[in-house]
């Protein structure tokens, strides 16, 4: 391994320098080729030298010239090798040099050891923006760090390969020379690998780790990738039809007895070389449709399953990043073959299609998990203006365990295929990865805006009363969704908009919506990620109104549009309310799940949900704060015949919430606390209001969007 105080010290003149002189050994031991026949063997020859001794030393000689041969090789491939290595090493140091003396200009220090240091200017430490200035150094601390780190890798890296690259070439023989060394640079390396790769469950423990580190080193350069895919041999299998043999192989010793971990590696890092390989149309057409055909023919199962497109699909998810063109590719090929299928699930892909743990065989799963990791590439597949993927996977397929999903655990089912489905949705319609640390993405576009309401839509029902028990797997997912359409949602639920959002352009029927949100609530933290995102959303939008709305105008009435909002956001929190009530009373003799429920939902002892919110403003954000402590506080899940006639009183905590907001706006306009409690003031009228406004949303929600009683 290289540490950083060796990049950052080494003098490599000397790997150059050697390289130079290996060069010059080759020219020397090549300028011999030919030499021994031409000037011994001929001169003995002419002198009259026969017999048994006289052709023993004519095929001796002879030999010598194909050693000088070999010997030019091997010192010709040597010199490539340091050559290379000479250069990966002054590009990593430069890349070192480069993130130190950008570190400098920052007025940070980097210890020997390569951490980054920072500190407050003296004059910012009591500044009310010093917290600001301490988190935009910090990160750029970060970002430096971390390209000092990567340095160091590559030159790690480097060091590796030419090391795997000199003892190859070198060869094991003591009186021989190697007769086919391959050089250095990613062609030799790919072509290193590839033979390696055929030894498959074979390799030495010392060639896995050289095959381990020329993967590793090489994955994402393209000549490497490109040659390595075009080169595969899998007993006379070539091109496409050899990779998916070597996919379902080395997958299979990654969870084999035997160093598994090194073959893991190993299959990790050709699922790399292949999203290098096909980036940009980087493998051409003709071998991207050889791959395909090649998924689609049944593989190497005695009962005739296709195992070929699992293989392909366990590839994609193993760790390449592929770009969207080949995954859209990949994805509808292979709905448009499962769609033509005469066999469905299990009679087509195998009895480990239904597996709900342990190795799962449906491709789709697979498909859908490295979507998700490309938002791009999800919403491309899934755009019902595109294609009609995202038609067949939410009504016409047949999904592993379909029907008996709300019995699996949380994180069983968030791991299975409906569960992966929900991910790549979840990327699709925010442009976020569902695991990733992206910021929300702003505005929503139309491709964004069809997938979300085509989905939402379909899980919510016809009918009131329908209340959709949503697949487990598919409740954080779809809560993060609504979430992220927070100004939509307020807009379908608070408004009279028939459904049809400004923010977004949604189109979603207000019950449908609602009765979606009641199928992620029994899951609690999927609804604690809509709640506080509406919380956030109120807050934004109360926060748009200048102080002198909270006095009465000339007229001596409120201003207008307050009142809508007190309605809105009343029937917002109503709606949200109702749903709680719904669940409630579903699990009414279901202690264990309601004491879950409350605990998960309660913001004092849990605080904001991980999902990603859009950043707003140090008041907005505080009455947030306030509002979502006092639903905390008010939270209610008593049940009985008496308190169920009037559910906005039993379920009340919304109502407070928006209460308490309204009040801290009062506060915040400069109205004293009596002018906030007079009769006939604006503070009073709008919390009046309120009361109406949630009572409405509670009881409408509850009564006719789920048909409770």
């Amino acid at each position: 391994m290289v540490s950083f105080k060796e990049l950052h010290e080494a003098d490599f003149s000397g790997v150059s320098d050697a390289a130079e002189a290996w060069a010059g050994v080759a020219k020397a031991l090549t300028a011999l080729d030919g030499r021994v026949t031409k000037d011994l063997t001929s001169t003995a020859q002419r002198a009259g030298w026969k017999g048994d001794a006289a052709d023993a030393a004519t095929t001796a000689m002879q030999g010598m010239d194909g050693d000088f041969k070999q010997a030019s090789a091997v010192a010709t491939a040597l010199a490539a090798i340091m050559k290379t290595a000479a250069e990966d090493f002054t590009a990593a140091r430069r890349d070192l040099d480069t993130a130190i003396h950008d570190a400098l200009t920052e007025n940070m220090t980097v210890s020997a050891d390569g951490q980054v240091n920072w500190t407050l200017p003296k004059e910012a430490r009591n500044d009310t923006d010093g917290e600001k200035l301490a988190q935009g150094l910090r990160a750029k601390a970060e970002a430096i760090a971390a390209r000092l780190t990567k340095a160091v890798e590559k030159a790690a890296a480097a060091d590796q390969r030419a090391s795997v690259a000199l003892q190859g070439d070198i060869g094991t023989s003591t009186t021989s020379f190697n007769p086919t060394p391959y050089g250095g640079g990613p062609v030799a390396d790919a072509n290193r690998a590839k033979d390696l790769m055929a030894k498959a469950g074979s390799l030495s423990d010392d060639q896995l780790k050289q095959l381990q580190a020329l993967m590793a080193a090489n994955a994402e350069n393209k000549d490497f990738s490109t040659t390595l895919l075009n080169g595969l041999n899998y007993g006379g299998k070539t091109g496409p039809d050899a990779l998916l043999e070597y996919s379902r192989v080395y997958d299979g010793l990654a969870h084999g007895n035997h160093n598994a971990a090194g073959y893991q590696d190993v299959y990790k890092n050709l699922s790399v070389a292949l999203a290098s390989a096909t980036r940009d149309g980087g493998m051409g057409k003709a071998w991207e449709d050889g791959l395909l055909a090649a998924a689609r023919r049944p593989g190497g199962s005695a009962a005739g399953y296709n195992d070929n497109y699992p293989a392909l699909t366990a590839l994609l998810n193993a760790k390449g990043s592929f770009d969207k063109g080949f995954l859209t590719k990949v994805g509808t090929d292979l709905v448009d073959y499962e769609r033509g299928s005469k066999l469905k699930g299990a009679d087509l892909w195998g009895p480990d299609w239904s597996n709900a743990t342990g190795h799962q065989g449906d491709p789709m799963r697979d498909l859908m998990q490295a979507m998700s990791r490309n938002p791009e590439a999800s919403k491309d597949f899934l755009d019902p203006a595109a294609n009609k993927n995202l038609d067949y996977l939410l009504k016409a397929r047949q999904w592993p365990n379909q029907g008996y999903e709300h019995n699996q655990l949380d994180p069983v089912a968030r791991n299975n295929s409906r569960g992966a489905f929900g991910d790549a949705l979840e990327a699709a319609t925010t442009g976020r990865d569902p695991n990733g640390n992206q910021p929300p993405v702003r505005p929503h576009d139309a491709a964004m805006a069809r997938i979300m309401s085509d989905t939402i839509t379909h899980f919510g029902g016809d009918s009131a009363g329908h209340v959709t028990e949503l697949p487990v797997g598919l409740r954080r997912p779809f809560g993060n969704m609504i979430a992220d359409y927070a100004a939509d949602t307020y807009e379908i639920i608070g408004k009279e908009v028939n459904g049809h959002s400004e923010t977004s352009g949604l189109v979603i029927d207000r019950d449908r919506l609602i009765r979606v949100i009641r199928g992620v609530s029994d899951d609690p933290e999927a609804f604690r990620a809509i709640h506080y995102a509406e919380s956030q959303e109120m807050a934004r939008r109360l926060d748009a109104y200048p102080a002198d709305t909270f006095r009465m105008d000339q007229t001596g009435h409120p201003n207008p549009g307050i009142e809508g909002y007190v309605r809105e956001a009343g029937q917002v929190l109503g709606a949200l309310s109702g749903t709680q009530s719904d669940v409630m009373t579903r699990h009414h003799d279901d202690v264990v799940f309601q004491n879950n429920w409350q605990a998960k939902m309660n913001y004092h002892l849990i605080g904001t949900p991980l999902t990603p919110v859009p950043v707003v403003g140090d008041f907005v954000q505080r009455m947030v704060d306030v509002g979502t402590s006092e639903w905390a506080n008010g939270l209610n899940s008593k049940q009985d015949q008496e308190t169920q006639a009037d559910l906005s009183k039993m379920f009340n905590s919304g109502e407070n919430q928006l209460k308490q907001m309204i009040v801290a706006k009062a506060e915040e306009a400069g109205l004293t606390n009596a002018e906030i409690a007079s009769t006939a003031g604006v503070p009073q009228k709008l919390l009046h209001d309120v009361s109406d406004s949630y009572g409405t949303g509670v009881n409408q929600t509850y009564r006719n969007a789920l048909g409770g009683r």
